[in-house]
């Protein structure tokens, strides 16, 4: 990658970054965010392939906003004989904010356990399933959502207390409503991706959220708005890095790999 240095730098006829070019940028509208198990490991097991990790994440739409952060905490430590400080590392702390627009379908509490077993009993939901794109309205073969099988041991055989409920088919408009954040199903961590393309659909990045748990769950109903919005706060544990695998022809999907 080149780049101006200080010696060549040419502020009146250049960028500073002259390998940047305008249409490089990335994007909301070229972010794609996906619900998926606690750890990005469980989508690594020796046994698993690109389509199995197809079926244990799933897409997020009608998200308004997204937000991510993380802090590390540092401690200030001066010493006597000197007016120089030292500086410790503390534990990392990050958190995450996510608002999105209702609509008739699954609510936003539901989407971050769209790979929950739907066995579980008192769960409340319906298996999520995805349309086939070449045939509007129909879904593909064998296409529900499935749990890697690490991850779905963390779930009881029981819920003691239902987070929502649903519509009485098992593949119809899956309008999953979760509202009751006292449920136990929110003690069990679920995990977010997020991945990143240009504005010319090049793969640019992605992260895995890990372990996060959701703290606070928003809704308002005003007046003057069309639109009911709800959001959700929460933390996580950390972010796993994911690399993008591409081919020479055209961008080929993200590839859970640690990278």
């Amino acid at each position: 990658m080149a780049g101006t240095t200080f010696l060549n730098w040419n502020w009146a006829k250049e960028h500073v970054q002259a390998e940047l070019t305008n249409g490089e940028y990335i994007s909301a509208e070229s972010t794609l965010l996906l619900a998926g198990p606690s750890r990005l490991e469980y989508l690594l097991s020796p046994t698993a392939d690109l389509q199995q990790a197809k079926s244990s994440l799933y897409p997020i739409g009608l998200i308004q906003n997204f937000m991510m952060a993380q802090n590390r905490f540092l401690t200030r430590l001066f010493e006597v004989g000197s007016k120089r400080a030292y500086f410790v590392a503390g534990r990392l702390a990050a958190n995450f904010q996510i608002n999105r627009v209702m609509f008739f379908g699954p609510s936003l509490m539901r989407l971050m356990y769209a790979i929950a077993p739907t066995s579980i009993e008192n769960f409340g939901g319906n298996p999520f399933t995805f349309l086939d794109d070449t045939q509007p309205g129909s879904y593909l073969p064998d296409s529900e959502t499935k749990s890697p099988p690490r991850y779905a041991a963390l779930f009881p055989s029981r819920l003691l207390a239902a987070p929502g409920y649903g519509g009485p088919e098992k593949k119809g408009d899956n309008r999953d409503f979760f509202i009751n954040l006292a449920s136990d199903l929110f003690q069990i961590p679920f995990g977010f991706a997020v991945i990143f393309k240009d504005a010319k659909n090049r793969p640019y990045g992605a992260c895995f959220l890990q372990e996060c748990l959701i703290e606070a769950h928003s809704m308002g109903v005003d007046a003057n708005n069309v639109v009911i919005a709800e959001g959700i706060n929460g933390q996580f544990d950390q972010v796993a890095p994911i690399q993008l695998l591409t081919t020479t022809t055209t961008p080929a999907p993200a590839v859970p790999t640690v990278g």
